[in-house]
């Protein structure tokens, strides 16, 4: 599988982010973005929120964007 560039991820964000509360596929689908950025954001697989805002920024994902699905994931397992 080829990586996502992260201009294919601000992308896919843009077009699924807005449709998230309403289809349950564009709520996977930026749970999924949440998770490959967060994994980006590692420095020798210890996560640096440093880094998070700098591969955010590349992938022109907005932070409190990426806040709210992080907090609408977590409280779904709820």
């Amino acid at each position: 599988m080829d990586r996502l560039d992260d201009e294919d991820i601000g992308v896919i964000w843009a077009r699924h982010y807005p449709k998230r509360t309403e289809r349950e596929s564009s709520m996977s689908l930026c749970v999924t973005l949440t998770m490959i950025i967060k994994q980006r954001a590692k420095s020798a697989d210890q996560y640096d929120p440093a880094k998070l805002d700098q591969v955010l920024a590349l992938a022109h994902v907005p932070r409190e964007q990426f806040e709210t699905v992080e907090n609408e994931s977590a409280a779904q397992r709820t």
